[in-house]
């Protein structure tokens, strides 16, 4: 056995015999007058690095290159053994640790201390790693890390005509980082599997949220991004609180339907509404780039009154997910059954398909067919489309040169089968009565908005709350502790996500929307809003330290009407007012009102009850024009979308759907 000082070695892993051999040629390295011995030297294999006193030798394409502060080779045994430092890399795989050993006849490689494993955006961490170059597998035991579940759109990305002034924050997004803890992980080049996980999205200990289950599965994309799938386990909030969830959960870049959905739908013929809804879903169909979601529903309500029973108190919902690898394209079909009467199949059925192509930063090109697609539009309250397909473009938001204009635009075209009228009578009351005239007509929508904002008044910005403290196994920790070492978060971030960002912003807007049919009408709205939004506190105290009021007016001019219900413009003159208040500690209160000046009436109201923590909330939505409310459960990071209730906005008569 002799020693190497301070060297790298590039060792050719396909061929040990080949291996063993040159390391058996290989000269004594001892000092740096040996190193500088082989740099005068005539071999063409060696190469002295000019970053640092280390060897480099590259005979193989299939290399492994290890750096250490000491290395020895026990040729007998056919051991490389390497202590202090070391750092090993191989592909796309950066392995650190604080002694390894590498067993050429075994093609194997044993790390222990510290041990570290970085594969693009994934990191692990553990004491003690074993790996088999031959099959590429290795187990890591114990292990804690960070996993990658990639960058889903937000609300932000995606161009709207109109948005909620109550969420202002500091516009830093929260991280897609999970943090994990195992005692044990399997893994291979594509997938990891933990024994005995604890998963949260909280940087910080201990975590306000974990999901703990017994095994997870995590497989790798080639963009570096994750798919978790997760066996039931069940959810702990704050380390007290325990909800068991009995069926698979995924986290991945497709948007999913919570473990459960829990909402209030009164909308529809009296004989089906279905009052409150409870909808567990189940996914039973989990690989990469498809997912399809069976959902179950029930309506306690309807199960017991007159026209009830199990045909009408019992409905069924199925979502299919498809994302297309290397495109960005995703299509999203959904099809739900209110009752179980297939007598009235075509009027107890709901049925909506997307297909979704990005087009430069966040534009898109979505088709899409809706069969009975609901809609909300205003003083005509809703409406439901028979028949819909057609594609629309929405445009990214870009700001128009250093003006700090927001510009965004939207084009559509649709072949539509709704109710409507012909001839055209704008009167609100008769529009709000049932009509049995069925107009099947072409649209051509354009849609285009300009906005700015600017800052009124607006003290010191949030302090920035940093990085958290890097997580390292000494010989006295255990993954089991590391959940409990000291992590505290910032202050600012207390009840929140990201800081809270205070001032006073006057908000600003021009917008347009055009509508062609094809049976000669049109519909046309200039419109002009202006409007004030306030945030006092940043959510950090016990009381009283967060307070969101927005006031908003807009007027404009509208021109002709459609001959459809659903789309018509009715409100020309509105007044929009928001308030968000804290009450005590995460528990705030909210309401949010649009209200039509011309006849003074009530147009879309939502009041809200919130309780918010920095990696979850829960609020409840009770909305009594629509007659809908909702139970809803936020997880920061996790891919839960709690639109259950499927309905298409409407904003001066163009589609505000959010993007499935």
């Amino acid at each position: 056995m002799w020693p190497l000082l301070g060297v790298v070695w590039s060792i050719p892993l396909a061929d040990p015999a080949a291996a063993s051999q040159w390391l058996a040629q290989a000269p004594q390295v001892q000092s740096a007058e040996d190193l500088a011995d082989l740099e005068n030297g005539d071999s063409e294999d060696l190469q002295l690095s000019d970053s640092d006193d280390t060897l480099q030798v590259n005979l193989a394409t299939r290399s492994l290159q290890l750096r250490s502060d000491q290395q020895s080779f026990n040729q007998r045994a056919q051991v490389f053994e390497a202590e202090g430092n070391v750092e090993m890399v191989f592909g796309r795989t950066r392995l650190l640790a604080d002694r390894m050993r590498i067993e050429l006849q075994e093609q194997r490689v044993v790390a222990e201390g510290n041990v570290q494993v970085q594969l693009d955006q994934q990191r692990v961490q553990g004491e003690r790693l074993e790996y088999n170059f031959t099959e590429e597998q290795g187990t890591l035991e114990p292990a804690f890390g960070e996993v990658d579940i990639g960058n889903l759109p937000t609300d932000d990305d995606h161009p709207t005509l109109s948005s909620s002034p109550l969420t202002r924050t500091s516009g830093e997004d929260p991280s897609r980082l999970l943090r994990f803890q195992a005692a044990r992980i399997e893994f291979d080049a594509t997938e990891w599997r933990g024994i005995d996980v604890r998963i949260t999205n909280d940087p910080y200990n201990p975590p306000e949220l974990e999901y703990r289950s017994p095994q997870v599965t995590t497989l790798l994309r080639a963009d570096g991004s994750s798919v978790i799938t997760a066996d039931q386990g069940q959810l702990v909030f704050d380390q007290a609180f325990f909800l068991p969830l009995p069926i698979q959960v995924r986290l991945d870049q497709l948007n999913q339907q919570p473990p459960i959905s829990v909402y209030f739908d009164n909308f529809d013929r009296e004989e089906i509404r279905r009052g409150l809804v409870i909808q567990p879903n189940f996914e039973l169909l989990e690989t990469p780039n498809v997912s399809f979601v069976l959902s179950p529903q029930v309506y306690p309500q309807r199960l017991f009154d007159e026209l009830g029973g199990l045909e009408n108190g019992l409905g069924l919902r199925t979502d299919l997910n498809v994302k297309y690898p290397n495109t960005g394209q995703v299509t999203h079909v959904m099809a739900e059954l209110r009752g179980v009467v297939f007598e009235e199949l075509s009027d107890r059925l709901l049925l909506e398909v997307e297909h979704l192509i990005p087009t430069g930063r966040w534009g898109r090109v979505t088709y899409s067919y809706g069969f009975r697609e609901r809609f909300f539009s205003g003083l005509l309250g809703f409406q439901i489309v028979q028949n819909r397909l057609g594609t629309r473009y929405a445009s990214p938001t870009q700001t128009l040169g250093n003006s700090g204009i927001a510009f965004n635009y939207q084009l559509a075209l649709d072949l539509i089968d709704a109710l409507g009228q012909d001839p055209i009578n704008t009167d609100v009351a008769l529009g709000e009565q049932t009509s049995d005239q069925q107009l099947q007509l072409a649209r051509l929508q354009v849609g285009t908005t300009l906005s700015r904002s600017f800052i009124l008044w607006q003290p010191s910005p949030p302090p920035t709350p940093g990085s958290p403290p890097e997580l390292h196994l000494k010989s006295e920790t255990t993954v089991a502790n590391l959940w409990e070492s000291n992590r505290q978060p910032p202050p600012s971030l207390r009840f929140s996500p990201v800081p809270i960002e205070e001032g006073l912003w006057l908000n600003t807007g021009l917008s347009s929307s055009q509508s062609y049919y094809t049976n000669g009408e049109a519909q046309s709205f200039f419109s002009g809003s202006i409007g004030i939004d306030a945030v006092v506190g940043r959510f950090v105290k016990d009381t009283l330290d967060y307070t969101n009021v927005s006031v908003t007016y807009t007027n404009g001019f509208l021109s002709g009407a459609s001959p459809f219900l659903f789309d018509r413009i009715t409100t020309r003159e509105q007044l929009d007012l928001g308030i968000l208040q804290q009450i005590y500690g995460p528990i705030r209160v909210g309401a949010e009102t649009t209200v039509d000046l011309q006849s003074g009436q009530a147009v879309d109201t939502t009041y809200t009850l919130g309780y918010d923590r920095r990696t979850y909330g829960l609020r409840i939505n009770i909305n009594p024009e629509r007659e809908t409310g909702a139970l809803e459960l936020r997880v920061d990071s996790f891919n839960w979308n709690n639109v259950a209730n499927p309905i298409t906005e409407l904003n001066r008569g163009i589609e505000q759907k959010d993007e499935l």
